[in-house]
């Protein structure tokens, strides 16, 4: 590529910043008539603006002043809105910027992982581009949802591995396992990771000396994960007298994925306000005081809890009594995780979006791999798979793929790379 000025440079960053800050604060908002029916644009998702107007209000973390403490929602997000409340006041445009500085500082956080797989500029500052000008970067912005968030946690958790890896000093795993620790705050599917990387570090080493600190360095990554969660923990336990380390919604999910399993899954927005009327009527019939609605809100913890787990285990009960329907879930949220969407309409718009980018994430692994560089984007590919993986039995909707965009795109960058250089091999080759 052409070499530019450090001013030029300096000038594309500070325009990439105001076109993507109109984009979203003044374009999507004129056009929001057209797409917040398809894509849920300018407003708040999953009552974290509740947990947050509660928690400036001084009331705990609850989602109705006269509701129980809630362990429904992991704390990161609702107590960075709520410290966004208490600043800057209720409206939705502080939200949106808080988003927008989010997406910028995934960016660069982008480039950094980027530059420690290839010295491409077209991968360090193509990936974050393309991150930054995704649709689905742009209408996540436009939310008062986790994923922006979680999307810079992801990376910035991914970063400090390979700082990690590159050390393979104990405490480099244990501040790794501390930004893991605040990256599982904010939504908790990652809880289970440091297992899959240990299995992968494992199968990379022969020595038994480097297998012991292997053990060493992810068992401090651990420690420091539980470290960094260990007042939610420690809460949660004195709410409920259990050990609740992440969240108490996974058996509406769960009871939710069912449901739409044993209906028509995709493209029917009716199907999740099905499901949650009757999580209210089993709630109903087993005889818990509560506030119904899209979730139901106790007036016990320990009741939301009970409540929780008993959605789970029936539908666990439901999968092994009927094997072929698990399958048959677990096909469709394949297909939901990356282009799940209330209508037809938005599903196959999302598809078109992610698909091309995802195939190309593919195709930059396939090519690293015959290059012998696959350790080097093994990191990424782990992390990509394992949430993927530990979405689609439970449940998976199109903006669960929106955090994962920052390793797509470097791997798809890095793809675009090895594609423009094959015309230059087959013409050197040829003379």
């Amino acid at each position: 590529m052409i070499r530019r000025p450090k001013t030029q440079w300096i000038a594309l960053g500070l325009l990439t910043i105001v076109f993507n800050t109109l984009l979203v604060l003044v374009v999507i908002p004129k056009v929001s008539s057209r797409i917040g029916g398809l894509y849920n644009a300018n407003h708040f998702a999953d009552g974290y603006d509740q947990l947050a107007e509660n928690l400036a209000a001084g009331n705990g973390y609850r989602f109705f002043p006269d509701t129980a403490r809630t362990l429904m929602r992991e704390p990161g997000y609702p107590t960075l809105l709520a410290g966004v409340y208490t600043v800057f006041g209720k409206g939705f445009t502080a939200v949106e910027l808080t988003n927008v500085l989010l997406a910028l500082g995934t960016a660069c956080l982008i480039i950094c992982l980027a530059r420690k797989l290839s010295s491409r500029r077209l991968v360090i500052f193509g990936a974050p581009l393309l991150f930054l000008f995704h649709p689905e970067t742009l209408l996540a912005e436009t939310r008062g949802g986790v994923e922006i968030l979680f999307a810079f946690m992801l990376t910035l958790f991914m970063l400090s591995v390979y700082r990690a890896f590159k050390s393979s000093q104990w405490w480099d795993y244990l501040l790794s396992g501390a930004v893991l620790g605040l990256t599982v705050l904010v939504r908790s599917t990652p809880v289970l990771f440091p297992f899959l990387l240990l299995a992968y570090l494992l199968l990379c080493v022969s020595r038994q000396n480097q297998r012991l600190s292997t053990l060493r360095n992810v068992a401090a990554m651990m420690l420091a994960m539980l470290g960094a969660l260990s007042p939610w923990i420690i809460r949660n336990y004195t709410l409920t007298n259990k050990f609740v380390p992440t969240a108490s919604v996974l058996g509406i999910s769960a009871q939710s994925g069912l449901y739409l399993s044993t209906h028509q899954a995709i493209g029917n927005a009716l199907l999740d306000t099905e499901a949650f009327w009757e999580r209210n009527q089993l709630a109903w019939k087993l005889g818990y005081h509560f506030k119904p609605g899209y979730y139901q809100y106790f007036y016990s913890s320990s009741d939301e809890l009970e409540f929780s787990n008993f959605l789970f285990h029936r539908t666990v009960r439901e999968y092994e009594a009927h094997p072929l329907l698990f399958l048959k879930a677990v096909g469709l949220n394949m297909l939901k995780f990356w282009c799940g969407g209330k209508t037809w309409k938005s599903t196959i718009l999302s598809g078109a979006l992610q698909f091309p980018v995802l195939a190309l994430a593919t195709l930059g692994l396939v090519y690293s791999a015959k290059d012998g560089r696959l350790r080097e984007v093994a990191p990424l590919a782990l992390l990509i798979a394992y949430l993927v993986a530990v979405s689609v039995p439970i449940l998976a909707q199109a903006r669960y793929s929106q955090p994962l965009i920052p390793f797509l795109s470097i791997l798809a960058c890095m793809a675009i790379v090895k594609i423009r250089q094959a015309p230059e091999l087959v013409g050197s080759q040829s003379k």
